[in-house]
């Protein structure tokens, strides 16, 4: 390439010169300095999704531009944040391919006709080609299911969780401290666009197995927004430089999917206080230095990009993680003894079984011990419906129809609930509970 610019100034041919790479970071030097323009390709916005894919869409099938399918396409938009040229280019070779097997069945019943009248069938006197095909909303759905897959497949990919608020059983304070977090100024952005310093961190703390993961998947489907999710060794990397890298790339993933959420899970292997003596060649104090770089650069022009921070040990976090404008908001994420309140997770945690009539989950409620946390009542509903499928295994079939032994024939009952309850400990001890109560009362006053 020297030689071509050499020769261009020589012989004054002008020579245009053009290349393209995944990232300019590990290029050399001498070849970077040989290109005097670098321009960087990033993902389609919202708006250039929903024209492509309508124009597209009219172009191949005569989609009619109705009320109801410029807002299911919308819909649609909105799903596909993060999606490249290729990606928008495949979603609707996909959707334009469900005419395919249509054209088929047609031709082979010209007499059919279609209930849903998403599309108009072929007559008898016209062949596939000449009959207009109109694609409806399964088509498109479809289509971005198969694109979500092929997506899915990749490491490290932001999709967002299918994780409903009725799977999160009480939690209601910290739910709504979330949303207001979160949801606000997507809603708002309006008020949310001053030079007021946004706050999109939130770190939830406590003991183990009380939900945390859990609910940042949740926060993430109820706000419809990307989510990634980091763990510390993940990002860990032996040689110098690797590991700084790979956050940046992370933040980049997340900047490419808005509305996206990061979600750092132990935060506190991740991040740990600088100048620990332990740290071998300070590749974690490198690590925190370059998420606080990261995490200021959210507040310059991204109101749609936000972090969720969970650790079972605040107090071994870097302290300028805890700053305002960084995690600065503090949630803790404890064990609740309220009767009324376990009985609120114990009808998230089973809303998809099938209860006997004598099942009472208040007095279940009431027979768990005080330091029960989230894990160990999923723990004693998914061995409650464990002992009623041996049960339902073990009995003799009495018609042809008992001997289906499907999940939703399984039928739980309250002594299956009391068996499971006298044999099964709590992961938590007493004594831990109330040293993270000890935590709780030294950091609660930097989340308000």
């Amino acid at each position: 390439m020297q030689q071509l610019k050499d020769a261009e100034k020589i012989k004054r041919h002008q020579v245009l010169l053009v290349a393209a790479a995944d990232s300019s970071e590990g290029l050399p030097p001498t070849i970077r300095r040989c290109f005097s323009h670098e321009i960087r390709m990033g993902p389609l916005t919202e708006e250039q999704r929903a024209k492509m894919l309508s124009q597209s869409l009219q172009s191949i099938s005569e989609l009619l531009p109705n009320t109801d399918s410029e807002d299911f396409i919308k819909d649609i938009v909105g799903q596909t944040s993060g999606f490249m040229l290729r990606d928008m280019r495949a979603l609707i070779a996909d959707t334009g391919a469900n005419l395919i097997p249509r054209c088929q069945t047609n031709k082979l019943e010209p007499g059919g006709t279609d209930n849903s009248l998403r599309f108009k069938a072929v007559q008898d006197t016209k062949s596939c080609e000449e009959a207009p095909q109109v694609l409806g909303k399964d088509d498109l759905a479809k289509a971005l299911e198969r694109s979500k897959k092929r997506n899915a497949s990749a490491l490290g990919t932001p999709k967002v969780p299918n994780v409903k608020w009725e799977d999160v059983g009480g939690l209601e304070d910290v739910k709504k401290s979330i949303l207001d977090t979160v949801q606000l100024p997507l809603l708002h952005k309006d008020l949310f666009s001053s030079g007021l310093r946004k706050r999109s961190g939130v770190l939830l703390y406590g003991p183990p197995g009380t939900g945390k993961t859990l609910l940042a998947k949740a926060v993430a489907t109820e706000c419809s927004l990307n989510f990634l999710s980091v763990k510390g060794p993940e990002l860990i990397n032996m040689y110098i430089g690797e590991s700084e890298k790979n956050v940046r790339d992370i933040f980049q993933k997340a900047r490419s999917a808005r509305p996206c959420v990061i979600f750092f899970d132990e935060l506190d292997s991740l991040a740990p206080a600088r100048g620990a003596s332990g740290d071998s060649g300070g590749v974690m104090d490198r690590v925190v230095s370059q998420m606080l770089a990261e995490i200021d650069g959210l507040n310059d022009s991204t109101q749609d990009l936000f972090i969720i921070g969970a650790s079972n040990r605040p107090d071994l976090i870097d302290p300028a993680l805890l700053r305002p404008g960084r995690f600065d908001k503090l949630l803790y994420v404890g064990v609740n003894s309220d009767t009324s309140y376990r009985e609120r997770v114990l009808k998230a945690l089973t809303r998809k079984f099938k209860l006997h009539e004598d099942v009472s989950l208040y007095s279940i409620a009431k027979k768990c011990p005080p330091n029960f946390t989230g894990a160990d009542m999923y723990a004693l509903c998914a061995d409650a419906w464990f002992q009623a499928a041996k049960r339902k295994v073990l009995s003799p079939p009495s018609d042809s129809s008992s001997m289906e032994n499907q999940a939703d024939s399984v039928i739980i009952r309250y002594d299956d609930f009391v068996k499971v309850l006298r044999d099964l400990t709590p992961s938590l001890s007493v004594a831990e509970l109330k040293k993270y109560e000890r935590l709780r009362d030294q950091f609660e006053g930097a989340s308000k």
